[in-house]
């Protein structure tokens, strides 16, 4: 039970981090290695995966 939780929560987070992460870094203004920016991607990213865990796939 607990894997089958982390399996669909992990998928959309990492794809979230990756895909967000270059999109994001293409803003000139946003500082990527910044502690304040990365807590934005993983906040993110982490939304994106509680999601990802109640939302069945279309």
């Amino acid at each position: 039970m607990f894997l089958s939780i982390l399996k669909k929560f992990y998928r959309p987070f990492l794809i979230t981090y990756i895909f967000f992460s270059v999109a994001i870094s293409f803003y000139p203004s946003f500082d990527f290695y910044s502690f304040k920016g990365q807590i934005i991607i993983i906040t993110v990213s982490i939304f994106n995966g509680i999601l990802g865990i109640f939302v069945k796939k279309l």
